[in-house]
């Protein structure tokens, strides 16, 4: 358990708690509860309101708990496999109600015609029929609670534990009396108490709210520490860089960067001259100019003569990365590049080339964490969509470091949410500015029954001599199904255009396939590429002016814009059409959502708002914060105040 739930000084274990013996402690194991610590913090997952209310004043669709008399003989019917329905009509409130209870068939016995019950359930008001849950014998007012507990003991059995830990041990931790006052919470422990015996609702929100924030501010105050630890002081950490020779370069660029751009920079330069180890976040919407900064930064790192190193998830965006550099700086920079497919003999010479402190930057993919990866002196390391390698991964590459100064980059615009949670102990530079000449993406939404016009644009961009991108959608539990729709799409497409023009790459097919289908398209022998989502990142086609995506309502809004941000690279109009027939109303709110902006961070935040933090980088994503209580999406505004609290606290506490 996170020190976070350790409010307990005493670590007793379950196995001493009254009525626990051996099997039963083996069971709460199983659930995770090993310690007091771990009983308090098994939280309830929810609670039934036994607080009776008048039918008539109940909402369609609430659960609620009624009473009443019966005034029907229950009715027991089974039905496919033992399940079973029991039926009953009640006189609740002078309202002629039918109840049916599912799978509870003891009931029958319980139910009696002309007497009272009390039921807890979900009211249709249309039907006037409750779906029933429980019958409840206890009468007095207030909640029950219900834990998840796998069906191991009763819930009375596991609060008989709770109560016990609270009874006879004391809590050692807390919010401070002032940040308690200033936002109008209880004590952490009266709060923990209400939640598993709540007595009322206003004292169970304000229980959940004290939960929240103590979570909240504990979770800053530890990524500060992490910040702290990981910038040691060391005059070590210096990249003492020629700035003369660096302003010299940056004057010989044939474009003019934007203000965001000469402030990242600015940013990352400052860090260089700093005694701690550089340890930041470059965030820019999808072709914002991040490679130009970097680029840039590295030529910093040359001037003193030590290396830097790019490592990228995929071969395809290593390929991109290792063609930008190579054309944006010439010769300016030496640039090499190393991945899986990188032949034997063209891998000996590179390292070898590196050894020696001859390769200025290395490109390339997990093939850099290689034990026979050495570098002559690496100042500068660089993480392009860092969210995608693991953590052993990213250590690998940091243990080959002379000098340790970490860039992470993202083309993945990041809500502030989680840029203050996943990020939070990062320093963070924002590029939301567009080169000049660039012109937004013009986005649309079609029908399948419009796939004529989609068509015809496609052709339009064709005749004036442009290329198209065409994406199916990636279903990541059903790679044959993906197939199939990648190749009936393709087969529509061939038949349209002819198979001199159309090209296929999808991420069943071997390297190499999908890197000659990648070239085809990147030297302009074959005008549209049909793919999945393995465009995503990593392939610049500055003649691309259309993006057609089918299927668009079964990607998130920020796949969906890091696939649109693959044309718009030039000056000439692009055009984004959305093939969508959505059935959801959240599927439509985000076609929706796609035709009226083209802001990467505005996009984010919505995303968030409608899938989580658990599903924002994608089912691989790990390293989000689990909380018990409180939730990213819903409780950002009480995260801010949290945060701010805790960088007070902290600086108190002298920290950096």
């Amino acid at each position: 358990m996170s020190a976070m739930y350790e409010v307990i000084t005493s670590k007793t274990s379950v196995s001493q708690l009254n009525g626990v013996g051996e099997k039963t402690a083996e069971k709460l194991h199983a659930l995770g509860i090993h310690d007091v610590n771990d009983v308090v913090f098994h939280l309830p997952t929810g609670y039934v309101n036994q607080s009776v209310v008048d039918l008539r004043e109940a909402e369609h669709e609430a659960s609620i708990t009624v009473e009443g008399t019966v005034v029907t003989e229950p009715k027991l019917a089974f039905f496919r496999r033992g399940m079973s329905r029991l039926t009953c009509f009640m006189d609740i409130d002078g309202i002629h109600t039918k109840v049916v209870f599912f799978n509870q068939p003891y009931l029958k016995e319980k139910l009696i015609i002309n007497e009272f019950a009390r039921l807890y359930g979900k009211f249709n008001k249309n039907k006037l029929e409750i779906n029933g849950q429980k019958l409840i014998y206890d009468t007095s007012p207030g909640y029950t609670v219900r834990y998840s507990l796998n069906k191991i003991m009763h819930a009375r059995t596991f609060s008989k534990f709770v109560r016990e830990v609270f009874e006879n041990y004391d809590f050692n931790h807390d919010l401070p009396e002032t940040i308690k006052r200033k936002y109008q919470l209880i004590p952490l422990r009266e709060a923990l108490y209400r939640l598993h015996f709540p007595a009322d609702s206003d004292s169970l929100h304000q229980a959940r709210r004290t939960v929240k924030f103590y979570e909240l501010y504990q979770f800053q105050l530890r990524l500060m520490h992490k910040r702290q630890k990981e910038r040691v002081r060391n005059e070590h950490y210096i990249i003492d860089y020629d700035i003369d020779a660096l302003k010299r370069f940056t004057l010989t660029l044939p474009f003019e960067l934007t203000g965001d751009q000469k402030m990242s920079v600015n940013d990352i330069c400052r860090d260089f001259k700093q005694n701690v180890s550089m340890h930041r976040l470059l965030q820019g919407d999808v072709g914002s100019g991040k490679t130009i900064v970097a680029g840039i930064c590295v030529y910093a790192v040359k001037t003193i003569g030590e290396q830097s190193v790019v490592m990228v998830p995929t071969e395809v965006l290593a390929n991109q990365h290792y063609e930008s550099f190579k054309d944006t700086f010439k010769d300016e920079l030496t640039v090499e590049k190393l991945t899986g497919t990188t032949s034997k003999k063209e891998k000996s010479r590179i390292l070898e080339e590196l050894a020696l402190g001859n390769i200025d930057l290395l490109i390339g993919t997990h093939a850099l964490i290689e034990d026979d990866v050495v570098f002559n002196r690496l100042s500068f390391i660089i993480i392009d969509e860092q969210h995608r390698f693991g953590v052993n991964q990213r250590q690998k590459l940091q243990k080959k470091s002379y000098r340790k100064n970490i860039l992470y980059m993202t083309a993945t615009p990041i809500p502030r949410t989680l840029s203050i949670t996943t990020f939070g102990d990062m320093d963070v530079s924002i590029i939301r500015e567009m080169p000049k000449g660039r012109r937004p993406v013009i986005t649309s939404w079609h029908t399948f029954d419009e796939l004529d016009y989609v068509m015809s644009e496609v052709r339009r961009a064709l005749n004036a001599g442009h290329s198209t991108y065409v994406v199916a959608p990636l279903i990541e539990e059903s790679e044959t199904l993906d197939l199939k729709n990648v190749s009936e799409i393709y087969q529509t497409f061939v038949s349209a255009f002819g198979e001199e023009t159309v090209e296929l790459v999808h991420g069943r097919m071997k390297p190499e396939e999908k890197r000659r289908g990648m070239e085809l398209f990147e030297t302009l022998e074959k005008k549209v590429l049909i793919s999945t989502t393995v465009i995503e990142v990593g392939i610049n086609v500055p003649n691309a002016t259309v993006m057609v995506i089918f299927n668009a309502e079964r990607f998130g809004l920020s796949t969906l814009h890091q696939l649109r941000g693959r044309v718009g690279r030039s000056d000439k109009q692009s055009h984004c059409l959305l093939v969508s027939q959505p059935e959801t109303d959240n599927a439509k709110l985000r076609m929706e959502i796609m035709t009226s902006t083209s802001d990467g961070f505005e996009l984010s935040e919505r995303d968030l708002e409608m899938r989580g933090p658990g599903d924002f980088f994608g089912v691989r994503q790990s390293g989000l914060p689990q909380f018990k209580v409180a939730d990213l999406t819903e409780d950002y505004r009480m995260l801010e105040y949290a945060r701010k609290e805790a960088i007070s606290v902290f600086e108190q506490m002298g920290g950096a």
